[in-house]
């Protein structure tokens, strides 16, 4: 996770009551045994793996469908602005035995001088796709942190760490599930992204 993601996680585990007192502590441990009630580990320690937490939600499947979908369409734009600019180029070099040198040479120079504006504003266009995706991230992160203290003290557990950080565990740990379960029922897809990609 980006260090502004955990940045807000980790402060989970400073509020809202969720640490226990000093006294109450357990020893740190991933192997702690399994309720046999529950079948949740009896663990203070919960893991979630925020990539997932992202993707399989509500919020990240639209997000992930808007890009893709923006994809295709800067794909066959492209396509197209090619094809245009092959036969332009084509044509021009068919007229260079009807024109002066210093008429090909300006119409020579213009042509490339388009070609570059055309390359940077699809470059412009790409490096969007990548900008809106970080600020939806941005977005959908920022709203997990009061939901995510619902789901650990539902859990019964006290501190949320990242899932790649674990080596070994046992059943139980990882509440990514309940998370993004939880955030899609509080704030589904997310609506309209304030910064939509405005590709045209």
């Amino acid at each position: 996770m980006r260090a502004w993601a955990w940045a807000g996680l980790l402060g989970i585990a400073l509020m809202g009551g969720l640490m226990a007192p000093a006294q109450a502590q357990p020893a740190f441990s991933l192997g702690q045994p399994i309720d046999p009630d529950t079948g949740r580990a009896r663990d203070w320690l919960r893991t979630i793996d925020d990539e997932r937490l992202f993707r399989e939600s509500q919020f990240g499947q639209r997000v992930t469908e808007e890009i893709a979908e923006a994809s295709r369409l800067l794909e066959a734009e492209n396509d197209a602005l090619l094809e245009e600019l092959t036969a332009r180029e084509a044509e021009l070099t068919a007229q260079r035995a009807e024109m002066s040198v210093e008429e090909f040479r300006a119409a020579a120079n213009q042509f490339d001088a388009e070609a570059e504006a055309i390359r940077r504003a699809q470059a412009e266009k790409t490096q969007r796709l990548s900008q809106f995706e970080e600020s939806e991230r941005r977005r959908f992160f920022s709203e997990i942190g009061p939901i995510l203290q619902e789901v650990l003290a539902a859990e019964g557990g006290q501190i949320i760490i990242d899932a790649r950080a674990v080596i070994i565990g046992v059943p139980g740990l990882d509440i990514t599930d309940a998370a993004a379960a939880a955030m899609d029922a509080e704030i589904g897809d997310g609506g309209p992204a304030p910064f939509p990609l405005g590709l045209r």
